[in-house]
């Protein structure tokens, strides 16, 4: 292998964009971030502006390559640039990769119609038997079904929708191209025969040709533009290649590269995922399956739309003295609030929260959901429901642990990553949680990390995607299981369920979705 060898990622995600650029073994050269904002046309539609995604991986890349080129590291010494997305986000665009409308985010749920006439005109278990997806407004097809009933000349001028990843890939190469991992997420694309369906397209409705062809994670599918390179600062005829959706990639970059090992990041959501060799149903349809950023394998994935969101929300709505305190200290806000949640004894003295503040994805799939906080009382503090937002959070991503290990999924340790794992008091709460170890990777945006892993894989610096894994992944911390602690939060885990079961039964969530106009 040659010495120098660079790789870019691009980790386009909900809330900002990343340019990283790592070596061949792993380590970060450089990196920048920058926010995008979110549009709340109503309180559970998300939309966002794609010019602006395209506009702060413009500023991120420019940023990343000059701090890299005074250390050393100049654009033609990158080999290959990858791209990975938050997935379900639709933009429409024209023949000139204009946008013709917001694209619409995974986490609006205004498509609660389309999914029943899609339940009730196509069924739901046809649709999970050839997506491994269940029907839901999280998906990219409703959110089409949407465009075409509302805005039928936007539909009518489109010339492809585009998934995040596709939209960028164009933006540097003018290649109109999605990854299979991807596409698995749109609730059209075929896990089986990898590609799209025509019983789904055909069924809703949705020309073919304007979905983007499918490609493997992994390949090379063009060329970094002089446009792009401009607007960038990458080397023209760098190539790039296809990436992965952020959860795949994810995966990838903490080694969830074979069998035993499950990975939970946790970010704005939650998204667990676990290795699989073959496709994998649920005859309930609770959990998820689809393509792995790994041509020809699969993962169990089970998605919770908020949680790290909703430690964010409690931040901005009631820690406004953390955020004054801190900007006088320059520290982080969520120091202070860490610092609450470990003062605070484990079971948070009965106080629990049901982290449904966007509706209940895996295992409930319910979008009339909503956030809980349960068990006060006078004698609580704040404390107790800081640290019950952090247990809240990984009872919940136990409820989806537990339905794996129902379907034969083996597990023998939990990875972790995502912005909220900064956090070590979080890592030991998900430990006594799940009863496993909990380990977390040197890099802390294993997303970025394996994107860059594809890229590497894809300009032949590497084999394999475990040749990859094993030379940049390495983990450097690890959480046991405390069994006082797990016991408390056996005890726990049980009300927990009881207290959706029975809001859910009583009719409440359905009854409270009339105020959501």
């Amino acid at each position: 292998m040659k010495e120098n060898i660079y790789l870019a990622a691009i980790d386009a995600g909900t809330t900002g964009e990343r340019t990283i650029i790592f070596d061949e073994k792993g380590r970060v050269v450089t990196w920048m971030y920058l926010e995008h904002p979110s549009y709340f046309l109503k309180p559970t539609w998300v939309e966002q502006e794609a010019a602006e995604w395209w506009n702060r991986i413009c500023e991120t890349s420019k940023a990343a390559l000059k701090e890299a080129a005074e250390k050393g590291v100049n654009p033609d010494m990158i080999v290959g640039i990858s791209v990975t997305n938050q997935r379900e986000t639709i933009v429409p665009v024209d023949a000139d990769l204009e946008p013709l409308r917001r694209a619409i985010v995974w986490q609006d749920r205004r498509t609660v119609s389309q999914c029943n006439w899609i339940k009730e005109n196509l069924g739901e278990n046809t649709v999970y038997k050839i997506t491994g997806l269940t029907v839901d407004p999280y998906f990219s097809a409703p959110k089409i079904m949407w465009i075409k009933e509302h805005e039928p000349n936007i539909y009518k001028e489109t010339h492809k929708f585009l998934l995040v990843h596709d939209y960028i890939i164009a933006k540097l190469t003018d290649l109109l191209v999605t990854s299979w991992d991807n596409a698995s997420r749109t609730m059209l694309f075929d896990i089986g025969k990898l590609d799209w369906s025509d019983t789904l397209l055909d069924g809703i409705g949705i020309n073919e040709e304007k979905m983007p062809e499918p490609y493997p994670s992994g390949k090379i599918v063009g060329e970094v533009t002089r446009k792009a390179a401009e607007e960038t600062s990458f080397a023209e005829g760098t190539p790039v290649v296809c990436g992965g959706g952020d959860q795949q990639c994810a995966a990838i970059g903490v080694g969830v590269v074979r069998r035993g090992r499950i990975k939970a990041t946790t970010g704005t959501g939650t998204f667990i995922l676990s290795f699989l060799d073959k496709p994998s149903f649920d005859p309930k349809m609770r959990v998820l399956c689809s393509c792995h950023g790994i041509p020809g394998k699969w993962v169990q994935e089970a998605s919770i739309f908020s949680t790290g969101t909703i430690y964010r929300w409690f931040r901005d709505e009631f820690g406004h003295l953390e955020k004054a305190t801190t900007e006088l200290v320059r520290t982080d806000p969520y120091e202070m609030l860490n610092k609450e949640a470990a003062a605070a004894p484990p079971g948070s003295k009965g106080v629990l929260v049901i982290p449904h503040f966007a509706g209940a994805g895996a295992p409930h799939w319910n979008a009339y959901a909503r956030g809980v906080i349960v068990g006060l009382a006078i004698g609580h503090s704040r404390k107790n429901i800081v640290r019950a937002i952090l247990e809240g959070i990984a009872l919940e991503i136990r409820k989806n642990i537990e339905v794996m290990r129902e379907l034969g999924v083996h597990i023998e340790e939990m990875r972790v990553t995502g912005g909220a794992t900064k956090n070590p008091h979080f890592n030991q709460i998900q430990a006594d949680v799940y009863g496993l170890p909990v380990m977390r990777g040197r890099v802390e945006e294993s997303t970025a990390l394996g994107c860059a892993i594809l890229a590497g894989v894809g300009t032949g610096v590497f084999k394999s995607v475990e040749e990859a894994t094993n030379r940049m992944v390495h983990i450097v911390e690890r959480y046991e299981p405390r069994l006082e602690n797990k016991a408390t939060y056996d005890k726990l885990f049980k009300i927990h369920r009881k207290i959706y079961d029975a809001l859910e039964k009583a009719g409440v969530y359905k009854d409270l979705a009339e105020f959501d106009m």
